[in-house]
């Protein structure tokens, strides 16, 4: 069963409103399964009315939520790789939540690379990660102020750690935005076009020779940062000439040449400590002819 944040008559519509929209976009965040089912067993704790741990039983609970998440956003062995990685939780290969925080927004690359290059403030950046990851932290602790406390102040703290969970995912997010923007400017978009002009072996197929005329990139996007790659996809059509025979043949009058275009996806890479030196991936390239095959086998039948 779904638990909705039912603390009684003191919750006023409104209020009520603004903890559901948290809890919504808290929960859209989630994967199915352990991490949603982990959700509701938390909001489960504010049931009971009559556990005088109720909230500091609920505020655990969110806080574990958010570190599963952080290590699905930024697993161990991916965050020990980085360059930047430094020990600082007093045990081999700990990992801090900054540092989970850190991956999320910007995997393997270096500060001084995202602030002298990108020209971002990693400061300010750091900073507001910092306070994100603090806020939520503050309530997880028993003290006197959160025992047993009443309907109204249940509410008000349940508000404050779901509006801190909220943060620290829209501050990931946000920075993690910017920072793919930012890198996205700064790439020259003739190198991406030089790398996806490497020999399209579908084509191979269907012609005794092919030149690329022109390729048309429709979308290129950033889609992941690791701890050792900058991972781009790329979606457009390639314009090409088929030629069937040799050149004497066409001279002759016994080859053929026919224009063609094909859809194509491509998946590039570049190294995190270079990411201007993009390169295509030799098994992530793809062109469709599907649709000279589909023309091919109509005229045969």
């Amino acid at each position: 069963m779904k638990h909705t944040l039912q603390i009684g008559v003191i919750c006023r519509s409104a209020e009520l409103l603004g903890t559901r929209n948290m809890q919504a976009e808290i929960e859209r965040r989630l994967n199915e399964g352990f991490e949603k089912e982990l959700l509701q067993a938390a909001l489960g704790n504010l049931e009971n009315a009559s556990n005088p741990l109720r909230f500091n039983n609920f505020a655990y609970a969110m806080r574990e939520l958010v570190r599963h998440i952080l290590a699905r956003l930024a697993p161990d062995e991916e965050v020990l790789k980085c360059s930047w990685y430094k020990e600082e939780t007093g045990r081999k290969d700990g990992i801090s939540r900054r540092q989970r925080v850190y991956y999320a927004v910007q995997g393997g690359l270096s500060d001084e690379y995202v602030q002298g290059e990108l020209d971002i403030d990693v400061l300010a950046v750091h900073s507001s990660l910092r306070d994100a990851v603090d806020n939520l932290s503050k309530h997880t602790h028993i003290e006197e102020k959160t025992f047993n406390i009443d309907d109204m102040q249940v509410q008000t703290y349940v508000e404050e750690v779901l509006s801190a969970v909220v943060r620290v995912f829209v501050t990931i997010v946000d920075n993690h935005k910017a920072l793919v923007t930012a890198l996205w400017e700064h790439l020259d978009e003739t190198t991406i076009d030089a790398a996806l002009r490497e020999t399209l072996l579908a084509i191979d197929e269907l012609a005794t020779h092919h030149t690329i005329e022109e390729i048309y990139t429709d979308k290129i996007e950033i889609v992941g940062i690791d701890s050792y790659f900058v991972r781009f996809e790329a979606h457009g059509t390639v314009s090409c000439e088929l030629q069937w025979g040799s050149n004497s043949d066409l001279r002759r009058g016994d080859g053929a040449v026919l224009p063609q275009s094909f859809p194509f996806t491509c998946e590039l890479w570049s190294p995190v400590d270079d990411p201007e030196d993009i390169q295509t991936d030799e098994n992530g390239f793809g062109v469709d002819t599907s649709s000279w095959w589909e023309g091919y086998y109509d005229e045969e039948t």
